[in-house]
């Protein structure tokens, strides 16, 4: 299995718009790494993960040809991971796609705004360049995406109604994504237990960088640690499982080498635009 990060930034990017801070004046400086656009990740060229407004400029650095992307997976809909008006130029007149695969959208209740649904029934209707939306929870049974992956909709903890972690799982290989999110609830602890065997790749929320803790649905570095040690008291994660922090927040006032520093002395990895990891 594989996942390319496709943008590693919380919701302002880095450098931010406007701002003058002095992680975002290092980060124009330096350049390559430091620069992070709005959060997207990839699995194995099938499975997108976010539609974030920076999809686009996404699908062009990295040469993707999104017709072919067979699943959205949505965790939640605030619009850095949720832009679906780009979604609309699927349609006849925007694009000739004839003969690629259909698109699964698959995320929460939460997903099902007027936006989505009329980009959705516009497609629809034309019944050429087919779209279905699933809903998933975590009382449900686990969606079954395509080419045998499976998708199981984990709980997080954040500003949105149900906003949601993932957990992919393919062939013996499972990741876990879990952007943007504190730490799970008890019973999202127990259902994790019950239900997930192993990960061998573990993506963590790390907008706070490395000042404390402020805002309820997300995480730091040092809560990253507690999160990868919880996994491994559930047996679930081992010391061969990769973890790697994303998701960063200019707030969180950490350049891309100071937090590859700090993650490292935990064998953790830093995550940047660009970046492929396969397990």
């Amino acid at each position: 299995m594989r996942i390319k990060y496709l943008g590693t930034a919380a919701a302002e990017g880095i450098p931010a718009l406007f701002c003058k801070c002095p992680t975002c004046m290092e980060a124009r400086k330096r350049l390559g790494r430091d620069l992070r656009s709005r959060t997207q990740a990839m699995i194995d060229d099938t499975i997108l993960i976010d539609w974030p407004a920076d999809s686009y400029y996404h699908m062009m650095i990295n040469n993707i040809h999104p017709e072919q992307i067979k699943t959205l997976l949505f965790t939640h809909i605030h619009e850095d991971h949720f832009y679906p008006l780009d979604l609309g130029n699927r349609k006849k007149g925007f694009a000739h796609i004839d003969g690629c695969d259909p698109l699964t959208i698959v995320g929460s209740m939460d997903i099902l705004t007027e936006q989505l649904n009329n980009v959705v029934s516009s497609m629809q209707s034309e019944g050429t360049y087919h779209v279905e939306v699933k809903t998933v929870e975590q009382d449900g049974e686990p969606y079954v995406t395509v080419d045998g992956y499976t998708v199981w909709p984990i709980k997080a903890v954040h500003g949105t109604e149900h906003p949601l972690c993932y957990v992919i799982e393919k062939d013996g290989k499972a990741l876990m994504y879990a952007h943007d999110t504190s730490e799970f609830l008890p019973e999202t602890w127990e259902y994790i237990k019950k239900n997930i065997k192993h990960l061998d790749f573990v993506s963590l929320d790390c907008t706070e960088g490395r000042v404390p803790m402020s805002y309820k649905g997300h995480m730091n570095f040092e809560r990253d640690f507690v999160f990868g040690e919880k996994l491994k008291e559930l047996g679930i994660a081992t010391d061969e499982t990769i973890f790697c922090c994303n998701h960063f927040s200019h707030n969180g006032k950490v350049t891309y080498d100071e937090g590859v520093k700090i993650a490292g002395e935990r064998n953790y990895l830093v995550s940047y635009d660009g970046m492929e990891v396969e397990f």
